[in-house]
């Protein structure tokens, strides 16, 4: 039997992917039908070296493991607390700031463009 490097599984997530599974104790059946995936898919993901974050993500949440401590490119983004619009006056403010923010862009735009043409 050989030892695995930890260095090795960031050259190939597939392999790093199974061992998480193997060492969770979830079976292949139960994993892949709750990350959406099917099993015969997962024979295929974990000979990926260069498997998509998206799909390690995926795997993660069914297993409850945060794999950015591996990989920290595949940090989630973080939800934000976004209020709810309930007034008349807060939905004009909220109309106000993108109006404001889309001009500004606009003009930048137009700018860039008139320094590109002759």
């Amino acid at each position: 039997m050989f030892l695995v490097r930890k260095e090795d599984f960031k050259k190939h997530k597939g392999e790093y992917l199974n061992s998480v599974v193997r060492k969770r104790g979830i079976t292949i059946k139960a994993l892949t039908a709750s990350a959406g995936f099917d099993r015969t898919t997962y024979y295929h993901h974990i000979a990926d070296p260069h498997l998509p974050y998206k799909v390690i993500a995926k795997y993660g949440e069914v297993l409850n493991f945060d794999f950015s401590g591996e990989y920290p490119e595949i940090r989630l983004p973080q939800h934000s607390e976004s209020h709810e619009i309930t007034t008349f006056e807060e939905m004009e403010k909220d109309r106000n700031y993108w109006r404001s923010r889309f001009l500004e862009l606009a003009e930048k735009v137009a700018d860039n463009y008139k320094r590109e043409k002759p």
